[in-house]
């Protein structure tokens, strides 16, 4: 995105009308969607270690410990 901006302000001419903004809203709906699958994806992580029942740590012997 920021290599197509610089492009559209070395080439103002040369671009068609309506481009601009097409890539702007392409590039900020695919950000969106990339933060929400990342969202998702912490939660079903989250998911995963809680219906394992793990330890999250897992102790061979313990020193100096009454």
């Amino acid at each position: 995105a920021l290599g197509y901006l610089i492009a559209k302000l070395l080439f103002w001419d040369y671009f068609p009308l309506g481009t601009a903004p097409i890539m702007v809203g392409l590039f900020l709906l695919a950000s969106v969607q990339l933060f929400f699958i990342g969202i998702i994806g912490e939660y079903i992580g989250l998911m995963h270690m809680r219906i394992l029942k793990r330890p999250l740590v897992v102790e061979r012997e313990r020193i100096n410990f009454e």
